[in-house]
């Protein structure tokens, strides 16, 4: 049974950054609000999250059982797993090499 998101990774596809998954059994995905005072566990905003169409709370990655799950929380430009759009609030699993994308920031799913 799987207890962490980490040793996951997310690698943004046009700069190859690697995004480390936290060390928890979820993580909300988006970027950070200062003005309102909103820090989402994994922020984009210093990746164009803002231009790409990334809502602050886009998407929570979980664990469910043995696999990591995303959820977009229903968000304005959606979230997709190799193309396929989500489904606001209905998990679907995740595996090693799956393209993921938020708006129009795409990701490659390193799950360790």
């Amino acid at each position: 049974m799987r207890s962490t998101l980490a040793p996951g990774q997310l690698i943004l596809h046009s700069t190859g950054v690697s995004l480390p998954l936290p060390s928890r059994n979820n993580a909300l995905i988006g970027r950070s609000d200062t003005v309102s005072g909103f820090f989402p566990d994994i922020d984009l905003g210093g990746h164009g999250a803002l231009e790409a169409g990334v809502g602050r709370r886009h998407m929570m990655l979980s664990i469910q059982g043995v696999s990591i799950v995303a959820e977009d929380l229903n968000s304005t430009n959606g979230s997709f797993i190799n193309g396929q759009k989500l489904q606001p609030n209905m998990p679907q699993p995740l595996s090693n090499g799956d393209e993921l994308r938020l708006g129009n920031l795409v990701f490659e799913v390193r799950i360790g």
